[in-house]
């Protein structure tokens, strides 16, 4: 059995019963803003950053949104896998130096809250905050949230 096919079982298995799974790795490919190729001993596993959403491909400060991400490439980071999405890609929240990634998006304005999958109260506080500072996208007048974006 491949070492991909047999990390994928593995977490399957653990998000059917309620476990999250920790993996030390790299991250080795930044896909967008909110999602990243990260490479494990066992494999390497694609990452939907929990509790957030950046902006798309072709929306207005997606570039900068991705660069924010990629300086964590290659990097030693632990990634905290929590479930996986309807794509299969593994759900988790992004750790270097143990500082949450995830949550740093939110606050420097590089991704907003997603809270039709995150409730937390750090991230709303940390979105609230770089909206007052107008941090990153909220340096623009009412950015389009990725949500209502893709309805168009």
């Amino acid at each position: 059995m491949s070492r991909k096919i047999f990390l994928l079982l593995i977490v399957s298995f653990s998000f059917r019963f309620g476990f999250s799974q920790e993996y030390k790795g790299s991250v080795i490919r930044v896909i967008d803003g909110d999602t990243f190729v990260f490479q494990t001993e066992e494999g390497s596993l694609i990452v939907r950053m929990h509790g957030i959403d950046a902006p798309e491909r072709k929306q207005p400060f997606a570039a900068e949104s991705a660069d924010f991400l990629k300086q964590y490439l290659n990097r030693e980071a632990s990634v905290q896998i929590s479930g996986t999405d309807r794509y299969g890609r593994s759900i988790g929240v992004l750790y270097v130096n143990k500082q949450d990634i995830n949550l740093l998006s939110v606050r420097q304005g590089f991704a907003w809250q997603y809270k039709q999958y995150s409730s937390d109260k750090k991230y709303l506080v940390a979105e609230k905050l770089a909206r007052k500072r107008k941090r990153g996208l909220w340096a623009v007048p009412d950015p389009l949230p990725p949500w209502e974006w893709r309805k168009k």
